[in-house]
């Protein structure tokens, strides 16, 4: 097969799935992560946007949507991380690529709004649509102590997806 000279990409797209793989694994997987005072990390936000921060917005999209997939199928959701995970890697990279600086600063920036607006969006849509799981109170007991304990692992993820991303570039990168 003929790769060009688009190997690194593909090389570092393979990577990334692997780690949102692994991301997917640690996070649904019981007492690997502790829980603190029963707030449990969503790993794969921080994945995503760490992701989104490096790549152009098509990929950054498409890499939300497959970390959203894993996760939905691994809680018997329908739909609505992928739907999530690809706005929030989408609108990271036109960020990122138009208004603002890739540094450790605006990752954790990013992240954090990541993770807030995921929790506010989880909740509104469960009252909305009445579905189980989620209220008011448990936007400040359980979701945004959640956010708070995901935000520790945005630098995490953020020094390595920069080094696969600078490792693996193609020259018109």
């Amino acid at each position: 097969m003929h790769y060009g000279n688009n190997k690194p990409k593909y090389v570092r797209f393979l990577i990334y799935a692997l780690l949102i793989a692994g991301a997917a694994l640690i996070q649904n997987s019981p007492y690997i992560i502790p829980e603190i005072f029963g707030a449990r990390a969503f790993i794969l936000l921080p994945v995503c946007v760490s992701i989104a921060m490096f790549e152009r917005e098509i990929a950054a999209a498409v890499f939300g949507v497959f970390a959203g997939v894993l996760w939905d199928i691994c809680i018997g959701k329908d739909g609505f991380n992928a739907f999530v995970l690809i706005l929030i890697g989408a609108v990271c990279s036109l960020l990122i690529s138009h208004f603002m600086r890739n540094n450790i600063l605006t990752a954790l920036v990013l992240g954090v709004g990541s993770v807030v607006s995921y929790c506010i969006i989880y909740v509104v849509v469960n009252l909305i649509f009445g579905g189980a799981g989620a209220s008011v109170g448990q936007l400040f007991t359980f979701y945004l102590p959640s956010g708070i304990y995901t935000a520790v692992f945005i630098p995490v993820f953020y020094f390595p997806v920069s080094w696969i991303y600078n490792s693996h570039k193609t020259a018109d990168e």
